[in-house]
Parts: C-alpha cells; structure tokens; sequence
C-alpha cells in the first residue's frame, strides 16, 4: 500500500508491481490512470501510401513540408486531429524556429494523435454523424430534415473550426434544392462516410 504523508503520497513507497487500489479512497489501479497508448506505427504498406501522400504536399522538392500544411496533410493521410491539436504541433515548430518537417516527423505526430490517429470506426462514425446532425437540427425550425442553404453557410464560415467560403461552395456544390434548402442529414452522412 502506498503510504501517506499528508495529503501527498511518499514516492519512496511506490513500487509498480506493488500499487494495489486503496478502497478508503477508491483510487484506481495506476495503469487506469495513465493515458491510453498512442497508436502503433501503421504497417508497411500504408507507411508507403502515406509517404506519397506527404510527397503531394512537399512544394519544394526537398523531401519536407511546410508546418503550415501539417493538418491538410495529415488529414489526407488518413487522421482526424482537431484543429486545435494540429495548432499545438504548429505553435511547437514554431518556437523551435523550424518552418518545414520531414515525413519522420510528421509520422510521429501522426502515431501520437492516439485515437484521432487512424480511421475512424464505423461505431464512432455514426456516433459523430448523429452528434452532427443533432447540432443541425437545432437549426431545422420546421423538423423537415432541411436547413436554408445561406444559414448553413453562416453556420460553417463563422462557428467553431471554421470552413472558408471556397470550402463551403466546393460541399454544397449541388446539393441546394430550388428552394434554396440543404438536406442536412444526408450532407453530414456523405460527409462522414465518404
């Protein structure tokens, strides 16, 4: 058992073979505690499918990118990393004064990202298409399964990671209806499930 000084354990007494739950304090085992293991590094195959995909993003020739398409290339890798969390890799290479990086290091970030690292499940995928269509239908005022083509718009150029109005042209492209509406279920299902 661990012994306490305080209200701070004594580091001299932990052994990890030797940490057991303390049911006073209803603490949990110390590999409970631990944040899950990042993603193992992908097979072969997919590292060569990858690596031709980061070649696409390589301008210059010089076997690097620039840390500013890190998230575009990551994302056309196969991950789903937020933007906040490609914004952390970015501000990191920034103070580092490194404005390009190499495929070995975009892979690491890449196996770091954890469970925004790989594909998504298909149990997740509809878990992120019904959270999606959820926040939409706040928008459906009529419960029609259709949303105004302009308040969409409104909604992904100005909330949240937002979406430039090319971006937003190029997902909408035929998929208003004449009456100007987007069926927004069928929109995010498409967009979730490829």
């Amino acid at each position: 058992m661990m012994s306490r000084k305080g209200n701070q354990l004594n580091p001299s007494s932990i052994r990890p073979s030797s940490i057991i739950p303390d049911n006073t304090c209803n603490q949990k085992r110390r590999s409970d505690m631990t944040a899950p293991p990042p993603n193992p590094k992908p097979e072969k195959r997919r590292i060569l499918e990858m690596h031709a995909v980061f070649l696409g993003h390589d301008t210059r020739g010089d076997n690097k990118i620039s840390i500013r398409h890190l998230g575009h290339c990551l994302r056309a890798m196969g991950a789903t990393p937020t933007e906040a969390m490609v914004s952390k890799h970015v501000r990191q290479y920034e103070a580092s004064t490194m404005q390009r990086i190499s495929f070995d290091e975009v892979m690491g970030i890449y196996v770091s990202l954890g469970k925004h690292g790989g594909m998504s499940s298909s149990k997740r995928k509809q878990i992120e298409a019904d959270q999606f269509v959820s926040s939409l239908k706040l928008f459906d005022t009529d419960n029609s399964g259709w949303i105004s083509a302009i308040r969409l718009r409104r909604i992904l150029t100005k909330t949240g990671e937002r979406m430039g109005s090319m971006e937003v042209d190029e997902l909408l492209q035929g998929r208003i209806n004449k009456e100007g509406l987007v069926d927004y279920k069928q929109l995010v299902h498409d967009i979730i499930h490829g």
